[in-house]
């Protein structure tokens, strides 16, 4: 059963009016926002980077606003209240990513205009690295959105009381087009403003949740804690490690992989890259990740305090309704937090911010794919930069609802199957193939462009064969294909293993097409190590 499937049948039906009326209001004021914010993307700087206008606080929370995805918001709470340690350890994890980003923000925003491939091939202008850098970004957007639109699809049914797989479609083909307007409409200046609404709304909602669930154990965090412990099938080990994937070294090695990726990858996903580049220059580009940093930090807190509440007020639970309660924990208490026509008003509002943080996510997964398949496949690739701006943003207008009615077909055919997995996978390729991609290109002299390929194809196709033959496609009762056996991989994540497999591919072809590097090579590096730690201040066009 799909992650939207599960949410969908065990949440039970939201009473009142508020939270179907809320959702309509949220809806009309993001058509508001999309018609107004796409007149002034006519530009490609708007389109891509939002003229390289945006300050570092609202750069700051419309990052946060990317980084907290549909499967983060219900996934992070349920973790906590089923696993425990390992809960509480993969959302500290998440912070982690932006360890790596405060890194590559400078050298990302001054290398390169607008995506991965304008970055790449600031060091390799060649066909090839284009080509490769496309393909990348398709594979890790892709499938994030179209997990992304299945959660989502499922998780707003049962909030607005809709019963029935049709539903969770409908739901999903909904957002789907909402989706479409917005990123094919506003551009990155537009989906900067929905991210930050988006951000400030999941926060009010968090706190809200926060203090009612604090008021109602008597302002006692010892007592909330020993109720989570008590509830847990596994008491006297909820605050140890092996919760999650067990205590044996496979068990160990599963948290770490999964750990290791999340902290790398969700830094190089291609919508954070982007996200990067519309910062006015590379010392705003640091601030906003500091700052991020702080927001995320006080969002995991407060989900991990309604990780804890939810344990709290469960039943207490089998290992078989481990999976079941892990999607459900946060719609759960939602439903048992609130009560009367405040708790419709507030139910209200959790509605409207699992639609926003669906849609802004997807619509800047949508933007980001659109942009390597038309920026750097067609105008940069193909016809060699030789398209005029206009013909560009047309072609950019064209394609997003293409790769959004994509990523919508094929999550309504998914609604019902396990596709979780294929969040992982996506991150695994962002860690496995961009980051060594980026570190060898911004930070490496010797590197060659058949090492930056080969770093990029190898860390894809050894994503793809591990998870292909791990237990998270076959071999168990939640796997994609239960009743088949095919998986001699153990972990659930590759990230453990891509990971070093992509950098050490990329450095030995480097190494050994050493006598290909010409001088011009040198020459560009030197530019670019140059460009990259400078700020230019006044390249940013404040609006």
């Amino acid at each position: 059963m799909s992650a939207g499937a599960t949410v969908h049948t065990a949440a039970t039906s939201v009473t009142g009016a508020a939270p179907l009326v809320a959702f309509f209001l949220v809806v009309s004021t993001t058509l508001l926002l999309c018609l107004l914010f796409g007149v002034d993307s006519e530009g490609i700087d708007d389109l891509y980077a939002a003229g390289r206008s945006v300050g570092p606080w609202r750069n700051a929370l419309a990052m946060t606003g990317d980084t907290i995805t549909i499967l983060l918001l219900l996934s992070l709470t349920g973790l906590v209240s089923v696993a425990g340690y390992d809960g509480v350890a993969l959302a500290v994890g998440t912070i982690g990513g932006y360890v790596v980003l405060l890194v590559l923000a400078r050298p990302l925003r001054n290398t390169g205009r607008f995506t991965l491939g304008d970055t790449l091939a600031a060091r390799f202008e060649d066909r090839s690295v284009r080509t490769a850098a496309a393909v990348i970004c398709a594979v890790v957007c892709v499938p994030l959105a179209v997990v992304q639109l299945t959660a989502a699809g499922g998780a707003t049914a049962a909030m607005l009381g809709l019963s029935g797989t049709a539903s969770a479609q409908l739901c999903t083909v909904f957002i789907g087009a909402m989706m479409v307007c917005a990123a094919a409409l506003t551009g990155m200046r537009g989906n900067t403003m929905l991210q930050m609404i988006k951000t400030l709304t999941v926060f009010v909602c968090m706190a809200l949740l926060v203090v009612l669930l604090l008021r109602s154990t008597g302002w006692s965090p010892a007592g909330l804690l020993s109720d989570a412990i008590d509830r847990n099938f596994d008491p006297a080990g909820y605050f140890t490690p092996g919760q999650l994937y067990g205590t044996d070294l496979a068990g160990r090695l599963n948290l770490v992989s999964v750990q290791v990726t999340v902290v790398l990858g969700s830094a190089v996903v291609p919508h954070m890259i982007m996200r990067v580049k519309a910062a006015r220059h590379g010392g705003t580009a640091r601030r906003s990740v500091v700052l991020a940093t702080g927001m995320l930090t006080v969002f995991v807190a407060m989900a991990i305090t309604l990780g804890l509440g939810a344990a709290a007020r469960s039943s207490a639970l089998s290992r078989e309704q481990f999976d079941l309660q892990s999607s459900t924990a946060l719609l759960s208490l939602v439903q048992e937090l609130v009560a009367g026509p405040s708790g419709d008003l507030l139910t209200a509002l959790v509605v409207s911010a699992v639609f926003l943080t669906a849609l802004t996510v997807v619509a800047s997964l949508a933007l980001s794919a659109a942009a390597a398949l038309v920026h750097d496949l067609y105008v940069a690739g193909f016809r060699g930069g030789r398209v005029a701006s206009s013909t560009e943003v047309k072609a950019m207008r064209w394609t997003t609802p293409l790769v959004g009615a994509a990523a919508v077909l094929l999550s309504v055919l998914a609604q019902s199957w396990n596709i979780q997995f294929l969040a992982q996978f996506a991150v695994s390729v962002a860690a496995s193939a961009v980051l060594p991609a980026l570190v060898y290109a911004l930070f490496w002299r010797r590197c060659t462009r058949a090492g930056l390929l080969w770093a990029m194809y190898t860390g894809l196709v050894s994503c793809a064969v591990l998870q292909v033959f791990g237990p998270a496609v076959s071999g168990g009762p939640g796997a994609l294909f239960p009743s088949a056996d095919f998986a001699w991989f153990p972990m659930a994540t590759t990230g453990l293993v891509s990971i070093p497999v992509g950098f050490a591919a990329g450095w030995i072809a480097s190494v050994r097409t050493a006598r290909t590097r010409s001088p011009e090579d040198a020459t560009r590096y030197a530019a670019l190590a140059a460009r990259a730690l400078v700020d230019r201040p006044e390249e940013a066009r404040v609006p």
